[in-house]
């Protein structure tokens, strides 16, 4: 399992209460995997997040918005609720309390299980979406997830399984730019009202960016290359368009200052003509360059990222839940 740090310990230690329920505790994941209620769930630990897990479906169709909606609004101790893939993880409302907040995450295993009792939904893998005998849950490189067989043949090392669940996600692409848009355009706004006042910094294009990439990310589900290709390209576009209103809303508070007066319309079309004439060209593009370079950067960064969660790793080891404790229920 390797080493496991002061932190993760005081996690680890917290998770063995659940013991007595009959979870079972895997010390690499800092999870706990258990049946209540007829159903698998995995309860884990991320940062000071505390989740509940697990991959269902009712009729063969995943669980809707409002149904999420529905069981924050009536499990007191949920705070949230979202799914990806076959995977439906619940957030726990956090506590400072040790006690409470194990009390939190035992009522809401009892009131989650009801709820998908009551609305017929049972365990299914989380890449095939298939009720099936062999669903067990597994430990690769410290994500557990809940495979059939095959799938866990297919998908038996880490680049494999992240693989298998990034493709088995439907990439909302027109939603994705949608929202990418908007956090560009915010992005925009903060670039103009920076320049505009003659504040130049690194951070312009990184929260730019930043907009850009979560806003595709929300909205289609899932970054891929074709979200990168669309951040970059819309961090050069909207890079240059808000530092040409900026500039040109500088050149009119500068004619207002000698009593003349334009429109930031006018002045931002002829843009290229005003710098031309008053020798601003170079530093105009200074900084649409500026802005768009630490722009790159950022998305260069999570470029690599995304690369790295690809890297293959081959730990796989199967978290060891008794057999006389599997469960199966047909649709």
């Amino acid at each position: 399992m390797g080493n496991v740090s002061n932190l993760d310990s005081s996690k680890i230690s917290f998770l063995q209460k659940l013991y007595n329920m009959g979870f079972r505790i895997d010390n690499e994941s800092v999870s706990a995997v258990g049946f209540l209620n007829g159903y698998r769930f995995t309860v884990s630990i991320e940062g000071f997040t505390y989740m509940v897990s697990t991959s269902v479906r009712s009729g063969g169709l995943l669980p809707e918005e409002e149904f999420l909606r529905y069981v924050v609004d009536e499990v007191k101790a949920v705070k949230d609720a979202v799914y990806q893939n076959n995977r439906v993880t619940f957030v726990i409302q956090k506590s400072l309390q040790s006690e409470k907040m194990l009390d939190n995450i035992v009522n809401s295993l009892h009131e989650i299980s009801d709820i998908l009792k009551r609305y017929d939904y049972v365990n299914v893998c989380e890449i095939c979406g298939q009720p099936l005998d062999s669903i067990d849950s597994y430990n690769i490189n410290g994500r557990v997830f809940d495979f059939c067989e095959n799938c866990h043949e297919d998908c038996e090392s880490y680049v494999q399984a992240r693989k298998c669940l990034d493709d088995s996600v439907r990439e909302n692409i027109p939603k994705g730019m949608a929202l990418g848009l908007l956090g560009g355009i915010l992005g925009g706004a903060i670039i103009v009202a920076s320049v505009a006042s003659g504040s130049v910094s690194t951070w312009l294009g990184a929260v730019l960016s930043y907009g850009l990439l979560l806003g595709y990310e929300k909205g289609s589900g899932k970054m891929s290359r074709l979200g990168l290709i669309f951040s970059a390209v819309m961090t050069f576009i909207i890079s240059y368009l808000s530092c040409r209103l900026a500039f040109a809303i500088r050149y009119v508070h500068i004619l207002k200052e000698y009593s003349e007066s334009a429109s930031i319309f006018s002045a931002f079309s002829n843009l290229h003509g005003i710098l031309g004439a008053v020798e601003g060209s170079k530093n105009f593009i200074e900084v649409v360059l500026y802005c768009c370079f630490f722009g790159s950067f950022f998305i260069g960064a999570d470029l690599l990222m995304m690369v790295k969660k690809r890297k293959t790793k081959t730990a796989d080891i199967i978290i060891e839940i008794p057999e006389e404790r599997h469960f199966y229920t047909a649709v």
